[in-house]
């Protein structure tokens, strides 16, 4: 049993990868964006420079799996760093895949580096992308030359998600890095979920407790949105598909186990049950109606999100 939920949870802790490196790609709506003198539009009407950020939220199972890790809900499941080039905006990350074999240690089969993709191309494989300033003092070049520079290297990516040394990297400690190069201060680390079922797993796979890793919401601030896009139709939308995450999160107490949320299948991958997912693609609905629904952080959008979870699952105090 114990190894049956330590693959579950290390399918989960793949999700800095696995989450951003699907092959499907789909349409991309164009949600929002800040224009001004100081930003002016630069690619297909988006504010885009050097040094900015992209958050993403996934599709899949990983990404629900990757919501109860953490001891507190965060929205967004990878970052990574823009760069304006000769051949356009381009995105640089850090991922890796499981390659399946014999292994002495579950992640030590999980490989992967650096990559470099195009802007469109690589926010089309989420559901959801916010293009965020670096915060103020920082300078953008610094941020982009950091990333070329991991780059060119060759980085491999760190599937033990260590934060106290840098020879291999995951997504977001690349991205910390890379802020802190270009004036940024270190944040705090994010604490891992205290279920019991979580932590024999990480312990199992050899994943530090505790302190874990940066979630990239830690990156975000709402003014400096400067782009949002995605699958969704609207900003409102999106954030009703996070209040959803955050209403399962909030109802995985400590006697939950990750089998109230997903089924193990034959080859040892995860998927969450579609009662699950439906929930929170059907909260993400729940105002496209209004010709003027609530912004992000609209006590509403929280609100229609709990009546619908009481609706599905029942009543939780």
């Amino acid at each position: 049993m114990i190894r049956r939920l330590a693959q579950t949870a290390a399918a989960a802790l793949l999700l800095c990868t696995t989450a951003c490196s699907t092959t499907q790609s789909t349409r991309v709506n164009f949600l929002g964006r800040r224009v001004d003198a100081e930003h002016p539009a630069t690619y297909l009407g988006l504010p885009l420079r050097t040094g900015q950020l992209v958050l993403t939220e996934a599709p899949g199972s990983y990404s629900f799996m990757f919501l109860i890790i953490p001891k507190h809900f965060y929205p967004f499941t990878h970052a990574a760093i823009l760069s304006m080039e000769a051949d356009g905006p381009v995105v640089y990350d850090i991922s890796g895949e499981y390659s399946l074999g014999f292994h002495q240690k579950v992640m030590d089969g999980v490989e992967g580096g650096m990559r470099r993709q195009p802007f469109l191309q690589y926010v089309s494989n989420n559901l959801y992308a916010e293009v965020i300033e670096p915060p103020a003092g920082v300078d953008p070049e610094k941020v982009a030359a950091f990333a070329r520079k991991k780059m060119s290297d060759g980085v491999k990516f760190d599937a033990y998600f260590r934060f106290d040394e840098h020879e291999k990297l995951y997504c977001t400690e690349l991205v910390q890095l890379a802020l802190e190069s270009a004036g940024d201060k270190p944040r705090a680390l994010a604490e891992v979920n205290d279920n019991p079922t979580i932590a024999e797993s990480m312990k199992w796979l050899g994943v530090q407790l505790g302190s874990a890793t940066i979630p990239a919401i830690f990156f975000h601030a709402q003014d400096r949105v400067a782009a949002s896009l995605g699958r969704f139709p609207t900003r409102t939308a999106a954030y009703a598909y996070f209040e959803a995450k955050r209403e399962l999160h909030r109802r995985f107490t400590k006697d939950q186990r990750v089998g109230f949320l997903f089924d193990m299948k034959w080859s040892g991958d995860i998927e969450v049950h579609p009662e699950i997912e439906q929930f929170a693609f059907d909260a993400s609905k729940l105002f496209d109606k209004e010709e003027t629904p609530p912004p992000p952080g609209d006590p509403r959008i929280a609100a229609a999100v709990k009546q619908l979870a009481v609706a599905r699952f029942g009543t939780f105090e």
